[in-house]
This record gives structure tokens, sequence and C-alpha cells, in this order.
């Protein structure tokens, strides 16, 4: 979303605009995509099934479309400059976002599902069979790659590291410049994925429905969280509060810092949430801040209610405050000369 849309792909082979005070549609395009669309300076990006919209999100109209010769199989990302798709069996590609034309492929050499990460001039990418693989980004270059164990996701990556979770009970740090494993991590449970904050710690949620903090370098646990629900998606951080989406339809934000529980929103029951929630990390009062889509449909705009000035509402006085004064003259005037 941005401050004005809500853009959401349908199973309808459709890609609809809403408006994001109010919920009305604004406009509706015939586009088939099973993937969030990516917002950058003023321009809306979407991958359908063998092709790359840019859109005006004003309007829906096509400023271009670039065609590929196979399917789109993840997320697009914006990295380094560049629009980045994977695409089958296995190699990325890189756009030119300013007229869609194609800046470099490489391959992969294995398929992969899950979104690039990039830190720098660097591009990260876990492919189906265990690896994780670095890119330069300027060139598409291959830099390093890792074999870890397991069934891997999405990579994070912020500064030196590489954070990657496993479905073998782990996460993985390893070293962005080289690919050596720096630390590990073994819980109770398939990790699912790692976010990280402009401070340099790592959150990981995991399948024992326990969510951590831990530091960069070195692995240092600071607080551990039992959730009580199981998470659905990777973390999400947003300024210092840190947002856990469970399978159960609930987003539940933390304290960063402390670990500590400042708010939840639960959807409806019958239906869970699809995707992550969208957030605007500057909060207005009365205004849209978060938006949520569940399975069956819906999508939902919330406001912060923190900011809704919960003020007990005024009731007319029985009395006027103050003392009464009589009238100048007035002999029962009790006012000195």
């Amino acid at each position: 979303m941005d401050d004005a849309r809500v853009y959401v792909p349908l199973q309808s082979q459709a890609l609809v605009a809403l408006d994001r005070e109010s919920g009305a549609v604004a406009w509706k395009r015939d586009i088939e995509s099973a993937w969030p669309p990516v917002l950058r300076d003023g321009v809306l990006y979407l991958a359908a099934s063998d092709e790359v919209h840019a859109l005006d999100p004003a309007t829906g109209e096509q400023r271009w479309r670039t065609s590929l010769d196979r399917p789109v199989t993840a997320p697009l990302t914006w990295a380094a400059g560049w629009l980045v798709a994977v695409v089958e069996p296995g190699e990325i590609v890189a756009f030119n976002p300013s007229g869609g034309g194609i800046a470099w492929r490489t391959p992969l050499t294995g398929s992969s599902r899950s979104a690039v990460a990039s830190e720098g001039s660097r591009l990260f990418v876990s492919l189906d069979d265990g690896r994780v693989v670095a890119l330069a980004a300027p060139d598409g270059a291959r830099l390093w790659e890792a074999k870890l164990a397991g069934t891997l996701n999405a990579p994070a990556a912020t500064r030196d590291r590489v954070f990657v979770g496993s479905d073998n009970n782990r996460l993985y740090a390893l070293d962005a410049g080289t690919g050596t494993l720096a630390w590990q991590w073994r819980v109770g449970g398939d990790v699912i994925g790692a976010a990280t904050d402009s401070a340099g710690v790592v959150y990981f949620a995991s399948l024992d429905n326990m969510l951590r903090a831990v530091n960069r370098g070195n692995g240092n646990q600071r607080w551990k969280k039992d959730i009580g629900n199981r998470p659905a998606i990777p973390p999400q951080v947003v300024n210092d509060v840190l947002l856990v989406t469970g399978v159960a339809p609930v987003v539940t934000a933390y304290d960063g810092r402390t670990g500590a529980a400042v708010g939840s929103y639960t959807g409806p029951a019958e239906s869970n949430l699809q995707g992550a929630p969208m957030v605007d990390a500057q909060l207005r009062a009365y205004h849209v801040a978060m938006v949520v889509v569940t399975r069956d449909g819906r999508v939902t705009g919330l406001r912060p209610t923190a900011m809704l000035y919960k003020e007990t509402a005024p009731t007319p006085m029985d009395v006027l405050p103050g003392t009464r004064l009589n009238r100048e003259g007035d002999p029962k005037s009790q006012i000195p000369n």
C-alpha cells in the first residue's frame, strides 16, 4: 500500500486498487498474479505468470510490460536499484525500472521459490536444494554459494550477515562476504524466517511457538517469548516494533527491545490471514495504519487505537463552575470596596 491506496491481486485474475481510508475500489486491471506487488518511487510493479508489468499506481495505466520466456517462481524484489525476479528453472533476472529492459540474467543451477534479499551491492537467494547463492548486484556475477542442511526459507541480510531458517530447526548466520558459517541456533521447531532491525538485532520465529531476539554478530540471545500461536510467516520489523502473524488469524506486536507484547489484532475466526499485514511506519491519528487480507476475500483497514483520543464524552453541566458575584449596588453584595 501507499498513502492513498491498497493494491491486492485477486484469484479472479485481476489486480484491484482500493482507497486506503474507505476501501472503495479506485481502479481494476485484468492482470493475473500470484505474488504481492512492489511499490517503488511512484511505480507499481507486478509479476504475472510470464511477464512483468509496471503500472501507474494512481490510475492503473501501464507504463511498460516485459515478457519472459519462463514463469516467475518467487515474489518480485527491489534490490540495489534493480527490479529482480526469479524464473524457472532457476535464474535471476534484473530489470531496469525506467523502461523494463533486462539488465542482466544469471543462472542459479537450481530452482528457487523464495524472495531475493539484498544488502549493499550483494543479492542473496535460497535454492530448493539447500544452497544459498550470493550475486553481485551491478552485473549478476556469482560471488559464492553455501550448502546448508534442510529446506531453506527466504534469507534476510544486514551488514555483514545473511540469516536463513531451515526446517531442520536451525537458524544459520553466514558471513555475507564469503558465505562461511558464522554461527547457528538450534531450536525446538522449524525456523520459518528471520528479520533484522537497524541496530543489528535478529528476530526469528519457529514452529515451537517461540520468538527470539539474538545479536547479529555472535548469536547471543537477548530475549525469547512464547507467542502462544503457531507463526505463519517470518516476523516483520516496523521501527522498534516486531509483528508476528499466526496461523490463527492473529497479528501480535512486540517491543523489539524487551519482547513485551504491546498490542494485537484478531481477524475473523472462520478465515486465516492471507500473507503479511501491510503496515505504515508513520502512524497518523484517525488514518488507516494497517491493512490485512483474509483468505475468504476480505480486506480490512485498521486505525491505531492509541491515537483515537478516548477521553470521556462531554456531558451538560447542571451547575456552572465558579463563584457568583452580585451586581454593583446590590445591598446583598459582599464585594469589598
